[in-house]
C-alpha cells in the first residue's frame, strides 16, 4: 500500500463521499486519475474500485489528497472477450458486494463496462446514492465483442437515461446525439480529458529530425498501419510507437525493416511523458466508421495543443471540426495514404506553417480546453448533486467557461 503523508481528515463532518468504478487498474488511465483527485481536493472522500489485470499494482494505493484506489487483482488479457468476459463478472460481484455495504452518496462508473455493478449498488441501496455515468466513448466500443450489441446497447443507454443522475460525457457533440436518443440534456456535462495549463507549453525547438509519435492501442482502426505505411521514405521522418494492441507484431516488423520506424513497447507514464515532450507531431488517426469514432475527441489530440504540437486527424470527424475551427493541425482522408503522406511532409520541410499551427494550437488550449476549465465543471456538477440533498462539499471551486 503507498500512502503520502498529510491526507486530508475529516474533521468533526461528514465527508460526501463517491465511489468509483474503473475495469483497469486506475495507473495509467489518467481522465479517472484527474478526476478522482480534482473531486477529493476539493473535499469529497474518494474511492476507486479498480481492476488489475496484470498484476502489477498495489492492491491498495493512498493518496496525499485522500484518494484511495482498492484493486481487485485477477489476471486477465485485454481483446479476448472468451477469457476476459468470466472474470469480468468475477470483477462485478466484488464490486457489488463493496457497494451494499459501503455507506457512499454517489456512485461514478467510468464507462459502460462498469454499469452492471453500479446498477446493483443503486438499486439494492434503493436509489440512496446517485449514479454517475462517465461516458468515456459511446457502448458501442465495448458491447461489440458480445452478441445481440445493438440490443445490448439499447438496454445499457435505456437503464442509464432512467437511472442515472447526472452523465459526463467527452464533447459537445455528444449532447444532441444524447438528447436524441432521450436523455435529459439538463444531466449532461461536458468534461474533456484536457491537460492542465500548467503542463502546457510554447513551441520546442525542432531537431533535424521530425518526430511523428503514436502511443495507445495498436490497432488498425487507430491507424498504426497508416501511419507506418506513410512515413516510408520519408526523408528525416521517424515514427515512434508506444502501446501494446494486435498489431504489435507489425509494428517490430515494421521497425526492424525501417530504421526510421522504433517501436518503444509500453511504457510507465513518466517514460510516455518523456516521448511525447520530444515529439513534433501527435496524430490521432481513429478510423471514421463508426459514429463512436466520429464523434470523439481523443485525449491525444487534447495533450498535442497543450504542448504546442499539431496533429493529423480524419476528415468527417469532431476532431477535423476542431482542428479546421482552431486551426491546430491538418485534416487528412483516413483511407489515403497519400494524402497522410503529404500531410506528414508539409508539417516537417514548411516550418512557417508548422509555426503557425503550432501557435494556434496552444492558444485555444489556454482559452478553451485546459483542465482547469473541466475540473470546474466536474466539481459544480457534485455541488449540485450534494445540494439535491441539502448537502455540500468542504469547498467547491468556481465554474469555468462553456465551450
Amino acid at each position: 500500500m503507498s500512502k503520502g503523508a498529510g491526507s486530508p481528515q475529516s474533521k468533526g463532518k461528514k465527508r460526501n463521499s463517491i465511489v468509483m468504478l474503473l475495469s483497469n487498474p486506475a495507473t495509467f488511465d489518467q481522465r479517472p486519475l484527474k478526476e478522482a483527485h480534482a473531486l477529493s481536493e476539493a473535499g469529497w472522500s474518494v474511492t476507486i474500485l479498480a481492476w488489475d489485470r496484470e498484476l502489477e499494482a498495489p492492491a491498495v494505493s493512498v493518496f496525499d489528497d485522500g484518494l484511495v484506489i482498492k484493486r481487485f487483482r485477477l489476471r486477465a488479457g485485454h481483446g479476448t472477450p472468451l477469457l476476459t468476459v468470466p472474470r469480468l463478472l468475477l470483477f462485478y460481484a466484488w464490486c457489488s458486494v463493496n457497494l451494499i455495504f459501503k455507506q457512499t452518496d454517489a456512485i461514478h462508473c467510468h464507462d459502460v463496462d462498469t454499469l452492471p455493478p453500479g446498477f446493483v449498488g443503486i438499486l439494492a441501496r434503493r436509489g440512496i446514492p446517485k449514479l454517475v455515468y462517465d461516458m468515456h466513448d459511446l457502448p458501442e466500443a465495448f458491447l461489440r465483442f458480445f452478441p445481440l450489441t445493438r440490443y445490448t446497447q439499447a438496454v445499457f443507454l435505456a437503464s442509464a437515461r432512467r437511472l442515472a443522475s447526472a452523465i459526463i460525457v467527452v464533447n459537445d457533440r455528444f449532447v444532441p446525439y444524447l438528447g436524441d436518443l432521450g436523455f435529459d440534456e439538463t444531466k449532461l456535462v461536458v468534461v474533456m480529458n484536457s491537460p492542465s495549463a500548467e503542463m502546457g507549453r510554447g513551441a520546442k525547438a525542432r531537431g533535424d529530425l521530425f518526430n511523428v509519435l503514436y502511443y495507445g492501442w495498436l490497432g488498425e482502426e487507430r491507424g498504426v498501419k497508416l501511419l507506418t505505411e506513410a512515413v516510408q521514405g520519408l526523408d528525416k521522418v521517424t515514427l515512434s510507437l508506444a502501446g501494446r494492441g494486435e498489431l504489435e507484431g507489425m509494428v517490430r516488423e515494421a521497425a526492424a525493416r525501417n530504421p526510421s520506424i522504433k517501436f518503444l513497447g509500453w511504457l510507465n507514464m513518466r517514460d510516455l511523458e518523456k516521448a511525447i515532450s520530444e515529439a513534433d507531431l501527435i496524430p490521432s488517426l481513429y478510423e471514421p466508421r463508426t459514429k463512436n469514432a466520429m464523434l470523439a475527441t481523443p485525449g491525444k489530440l487534447l495533450t498535442a495543443m497543450s504542448l504546442s504540437v499539431p496533429s493529423l486527424v480524419p476528415k468527417g470527424t469532431y476532431q477535423a471540426e476542431i482542428v479546421e475551427k482552431y486551426r491546430c493541425g491538418m485534416v487528412v482522408d483516413w483511407s489515403d495514404v497519400e494524402d497522410v503522406r503529404r500531410a506528414v511532409t508539409m508539417l516537417a520541410t514548411d516550418a512557417g506553417l508548422y509555426s503557425r499551427l503550432a501557435e494556434s494550437s496552444y492558444a485555444a488550449f489556454q482559452s478553451f480546453f485546459s483542465w482547469e476549465v473541466m475540473r470546474n465543471r466536474l466539481v459544480e456538477m457534485y455541488s449540485r448533486l450534494a445540494g439535491a440533498e441539502n448537502r455540500k462539499p468542504e469547498r467547491v471551486l468556481v465554474s469555468g467557461p462553456k465551450l
